[in-house]
């Protein structure tokens, strides 16, 4: 996230020398700002002399504690009541602290004791007004700032830093002024957002939200006084949220982590970790495996998605196949972009692809939050016509082109900055974060009721498992999902049980074809019902009437061996396109040849550990089987079905990550 442009000058303020002022101020000139050599030179120090409580206040700055750096500022008034530079400092402080009216007065104040003390001081108490929202009143103080340019005035060698910085932000400063205009001219139409509670919310950034189906729990980002980022979570107890606690050292370390994502089943979320032993860049995507609330495992995903530069907040669609992130990697158009990703069969993500100059401008584009419906975006950008220091966007996706941004306006976004929108799964509940005045401080988190005209599709969330009618025993299966013209094929886990978002209040046809169950066919109307869980669903298959099957026993010399392997990447039991059209053909062979008998057996390589590799090995055999059944290849055909792990720890790893399907029959 970009810096609010006001630090640099409270950086700056350290080489900041005042001249002698046109007021009269006892011949008061400062030359350097050494610290001063007090017992107290890191708290309050008690001081009859102005000047020295001035040096010491300028020091509790430049360590960063300004509460401090406050009281000191306004002891040294009460020793001098007419010191334009105490004024015009403490005007610094009170708008790096969020406590705007009071910097607007301290500002005013210093300029009605000298108004040519400081050009910058100007822009400055414009910034203020900006960020209370009073455009008009920071118009004033910004032209005022332009029509010092050429004027002389007492700081304008010493601040000539500073006056760079703000020449190269009034543009768009007064742009912001003019929108703002615009949209108070507008009626504000609807509820206005709501601040979450204090232990949710606190003086410090709280961000990116993300809240789980039930609603019952929230992961956010937490940036503490030192800049360090953690990720926290807090639960929904009785009708309220509680205090936020950090996540441990399962997945926060001594640098930065956050940005967290939920995806739609709550199983896994995705996360920024940085500068970690296995970073390629500064920052890059990491997975974590959720469960009852407990981070068990992390993992930085792989593929062509991370790169050398920063790369952040991750948002992965409903399916879990495709991830927007933002970077600030090579081929962008300027600043931080949004990029895409798609997950590979190996379960790897592709190449990230830019999403072009309709989302992406010469600013920052960051916080992508992609709907559960594919195609509603939501996310931060500073190029796009706003009010200030990043506004909330939504665009809509048709046909693969996304439609123009529109700025989200009331009650998202205001002069502050706004990032980090999440929708919650009932479609209309709506987090966000805004650095808007009369917060905790600094980012806080928001809620309200999306307007209906930002909704996206209605979605439902449908979790379901095939098992056997009889016995109730989970059965892997292939589903074919079909409404009108459209299909899509699922493939249930181990235990029979998928996860899918469908587009709601829409008929649908569950179709299953698994070899030893007479064909499942089941239409259903699926409503978005707006319910926090999402919809079950358990599909029941009738096992076929067996008969008692002769088995004829053939010496081996009857016999003909053949032997069929397929290949996995590392850690992975996924299927390619490749080896689904192998499987096919071998599929086509075993139910052509009816009593030949298949034996089905994994390997791993010696990477793993051996429960690693024994777990793993067994996952690839099983999704051999799933598929040779979903073919109609009949149950007693696979004789043998083992999960060996690895045989042997030197090797090509390569050659050891595989499946063989050894058949035998007669030739």
């Amino acid at each position: 996230m970009k810096k609010h442009l006001i630090i640099l000058c409270l950086i700056a303020i350290h080489c900041v020398v005042y001249g002698q002022s046109s007021s009269n101020e006892e011949d008061f000139t400062m030359e350097s700002t050494e610290a001063i050599t007090s017992d107290g030179a890191n708290d309050f120090f008690s001081t009859q002399s102005a000047k020295k409580s001035l040096q010491h206040a300028q020091n509790l700055i430049n360590e960063g504690k300004l509460k401090t750096a406050r009281k000191q500022l306004e002891h040294t008034i009460k020793i001098k009541e007419n010191f334009a530079v105490a004024y015009r400092e403490l005007a610094m402080v009170n708008l790096e602290l969020g406590d705007h009216q009071a910097a607007i007065d301290a500002f005013e104040t210093s300029f009605d004791l000298d108004e040519k003390l400081s050009r910058a001081a100007f822009f400055e108490c414009g910034e203020a007004y900006f960020q209370m929202g009073q455009a008009d009143m920071a118009r004033y103080y910004y032209t005022k700032f332009t029509e010092l340019k050429d004027k002389s005035y007492a700081n304008k060698q010493k601040e000539s830093g500073l006056e760079i910085d703000y020449d190269l932000l009034l543009e768009e400063r007064l742009n912001n002024c003019k929108y703002i205009e615009q949209v108070a001219a507008a009626p504000n139409a609807g509820p206005a957002a709501i601040g979450l509670p204090e232990g949710v919310n606190s003086a410090v950034d709280d961000y990116l939200p993300t809240v789980s189906n039930t609603g019952d729990l929230m992961i956010f980002t937490r940036t503490d006084r030192r800049g360090n980022q953690n990720i926290f979570h807090s639960e929904h107890v009785d009708s309220s949220w509680a205090k936020a606690k950090s996540y441990g050292k399962e997945i926060n370390t001594n640098k930065n982590e956050g940005m967290a994502k939920l995806e739609a089943h709550g199983r896994r979320f995705y996360f920024t970790g940085c500068f970690r032993p296995d970073t390629e860049g500064g920052c890059d995507i990491y997975r974590a495996i959720f469960e009852d609330k407990t981070i068990k495992a992390t993992q930085k995903l792989t593929g062509g998605l991370n790169g050398p530069e920063w790369d952040s907040q991750p948002s992965v669609t409903c399916d879990g196949q495709t991830l927007y992130f933002t970077s600030n990697r090579e081929g962008g158009l300027g600043g931080a972009d949004l990029w895409m990703s798609v997950k590979n069969a190996d379960g790897s993500w592709s190449q990230a692809t830019n999403l072009g100059p309709e989302i992406n401008t010469s600013g920052d584009e960051e916080a992508p939050y992609i709907s559960n419906d594919g195609n509603t975006l939501f996310f931060t950008s500073t190029g796009h016509p706003g009010q200030g220091e990043g506004d909330l966007f939504t665009a809509r996706k048709k046909k693969e082109v996304w439609s123009t941004p529109e700025n989200m306006d009331y009650p998202f976004n205001s002069p502050g900055k706004e990032i980090g929108f999440f929708l919650h799964a009932d479609g209309k509940t709506a987090y966000f974060s805004s650095a808007r005045a009369g917060g905790q401080g600094g980012l806080d988190i928001y809620s309200v009721e999306l307007p209906e005209k930002f909704r996206p599709e209605p979605t439902i969330l449908l979790e379901g498992q095939v098992v056997n009618q009889v016995t109730n025993e989970p059965v892997p299966a292939y589903i074919k999902i079909s409404r009108e013209e459209e299909h899509r094929y699922i493939q249930t886990n181990e235990t029979g049980g998928f996860f899918i978002c469908l587009p709601g209040n829409k008929g649908y046809s569950f179709q299953i074809n698994e070899p030893d169950y007479d064909y499942f066919i089941d239409a259903r109307f699926v409503a978005a019902t707006g319910h926090l869980d999402p919809a079950r669903a358990l599909l029941k298959l009738k096992p076929k009437q067996m008969t008692p099957k002769l088995v004829v026993q053939k010496t081996a010399a009857q016999k003909e061996e053949k032997r069929v392997q397929f290949f996995f990447a590392s850690d992975s039991y996924s299927l390619t396109h490749k080896d689904l059209l192998e499987l096919e053909a071998l599929a086509k062979t075993l139910k052509k040849k009816r009593s030949w008998s298949a034996e089905v057996i994994g390997y791993a390589d010696g990477s793993g550990s051996k429960d690693y590799n024994k777990w793993i090995s067994e996952q690839r055999a099983q999704k051999i089987m799933a598929y040779l059944r979903a073919q109609g290849v009949a149950t007693d055909q696979i004789v043998k079905l083992e999960g060996k792990g690895s045989t042997n720890t030197k090797g090509d790893s390569a050659q050891m990550r595989r499946v063989d399907v050894v058949l035998y029959g007669a030739g």
